[in-house]
């Protein structure tokens, strides 16, 4: 079960649900790597996932076009589907200044701009310690009270055409329902929330210079965001009034697609980025060693934890730059000789956008080092896999450091279907890692919200015990810990970390 023992399996019986409760839940995952939508059989089979393209993540980004291809593809599944119970929504975190007509005011911002660094640096200075206090991260970049101070000194006026400030799933609940809301694990992010409080600080915003009355709502992220509207409905082929969750940011929500509904879970998230999250009920009494305090997607608790740089992301840029058209392929292609590709003196940092968790350093770029002419392709991609599992470690030790007891991590993602991928990761963090079989965790989280949130369950525990997947232990090997330990050593040596 979902509240059991990382690593213990779950009971395949699912709840037997009602017969007035069966149908199907749609699922929408906007990820940096594209949309994904899928159809959740009550009560535990996800399938038909369609993966699209999304046209509005080109530069500038374009939030319109996201949901126009949202819709397309909603479309596309929805006469496969028999009675659609509630659809579900996660995305990549972006920044959207929406106007009255419900269309973007300014230019959208994604989680890769970091254009508004001067700004977070002034924040910093201004508010000092009181604005990681209060909100439970450092200046950043990323935050929404940073890029709305550089809109509004590039665009001057863009405010007074704002009526909300919203993320890109808000945004594309809001297409769906016509209803301005947002998730604490959201707002958390926009720098403008109280993370304790679990509420907009009003004393930040107006330093930021952000009116209060632009600020959504803030609900559970199993909550009920509103119902699918006529207009919407037309667009999609959705009937008109189908619940819409409230939904979370895609490495959040991919927690809650594993089964992370109580205190004490320690989940890595591995795609674009790896997300690493600690569920604790207790938030710490202060931010310190670069760890971030979210609110979670649940009430009562908390997430400590953050986004990596680029891990998944660099190996699909690694795996382009050798000819394959992914990490997956070039894994397929170079199988055969991978277990013995040591990488020996070669060693790689995947921070080709910025390092986020724990040092948060935008400016930060990619480094190769030790390669020679001995090295080839499958000896790179295992020094770059080893670069991913040693970025995640930084945050762990981040998060130890910072007073957190790890006994164990669930992981999902790519690296949790390699055996080998698995247990290096073991061997690199020091503890038992629990892989869960789910290529499309962020996508099961969002379903799981939409079928709390429409009443097919009556918390998240009871969904995730019904439709998360069983967990399989990867125990770590005393040979194995001691070559990764003295490997990661010298890596942070080398990396002048």
């Amino acid at each position: 079960m979902a509240g059991a023992p990382p690593g213990e399996a779950r009971s395949a019986s699912a709840p037997s649900l009602a017969p007035s409760l069966r149908g199907v839940i749609i699922g929408v995952d906007v990820g940096s790597s594209g949309i994904r939508v899928g159809l959740f059989d009550l009560p535990d089979s996800l399938h038909q996932v369609i993966v699209r393209p999304d046209p509005g993540a080109g530069v500038p980004p374009d939030p319109e076009q996201t949901w126009l291809a949202v819709a397309s593809a909603i479309r596309e599944v929805v006469p496969r589907a028999q009675r659609v119970r509630a659809v579900g929504l996660t995305a990549h975190l972006a920044t959207i200044l929406v106007g009255l007509d419900g269309r973007p005011a300014a230019r959208a911002m994604l989680w890769p701009d970091t254009s508004a660094w001067r700004e977070a640096r002034e924040l910093g200075a201004e508010l000092g310690q009181e604005l990681a206090s209060i909100t439970g991260r450092q200046p950043s970049a990323e935050a929404a009270a940073a890029r709305v101070r550089l809109l509004a000194r590039t665009q001057p006026g863009v405010l007074r055409r704002t009526r909300w400030l919203l993320g890109l799933k808000d945004f594309l609940v809001l297409q769906l329902t016509g209803q301005p809301c947002t998730d604490p694990s959201s707002a958390s992010y926009t720098q403008l929330f109280d993370v304790r409080q679990r509420s907009w600080s009003p004393w930040i915003a107006r330093a930021c210079g952000v009116p209060l009355a632009i600020l959504p709502s803030i609900r559970s992220g199993t909550g009920l965001a509103g119902r699918v509207t006529p207009a919407a409905a037309a667009l999609t082929g959705l009937d008109p009034g189908v619940p819409v969750a409230v939904g979370g940011p895609d490495g959040t929500t991919g927690a809650l697609g594993v089964g992370a509904v109580r205190a004490g879970l320690t989940v890595d998230i591995a795609g674009t980025t790896d997300v690493l999250l600690h569920i604790t009920d207790r938030p710490a009494d202060r931010v310190s060693h670069g760890v971030v305090l979210n609110g979670y997607l649940l009430n009562g608790l908390w997430a400590r934890g953050g986004p990596t740089g680029l891990t998944g992301g660099g190996l699909d840029w690694l795996a382009a730059t050798l000819g394959h058209d992914s990490a997956v392929a070039a894994y397929q292609s170079l199988e055969h000789c991978l277990d013995a590709a040591d990488p020996g003196d070669l060693m790689i940092r995947m921070t080709l956008s910025g390092r986020r968790l724990p040092t948060w350093n935008t400016q930060l770029r990619g480094r190769i080092d030790g390669i020679s002419g001995e090295h080839g392709p499958a000896h790179l991609l295992r020094a770059a896999e080893e670069g991913s599992a040693f970025e995640v470690r930084l945050g762990l030790d981040a998060l130890r450091a910072a007073g957190t007891e790890i006994s164990s991590v669930i992981l999902a993602g790519a690296p949790a279907i390699s055996p080998r991928s698995a247990r290096l990761r073991a061997n690199v963090w020091g503890v038992p890692v629990s892989t869960v079989e789910e290529r499309h965790a962020s996508l099961r989280g969002a379903i799981l919200a939409a079928a709390v949130a429409s009443g097919c369950f009556a918390d998240a525990q009871e969904a995730a015990d019904a439709m998360t997947q069983p967990l399989r232990q990867c125990q770590p090997d005393p040979a194995g810990m001691a070559v990764a330990e003295q490997r990661y050593r010298r890596w942070r040596t080398v990396m002048a970390l």
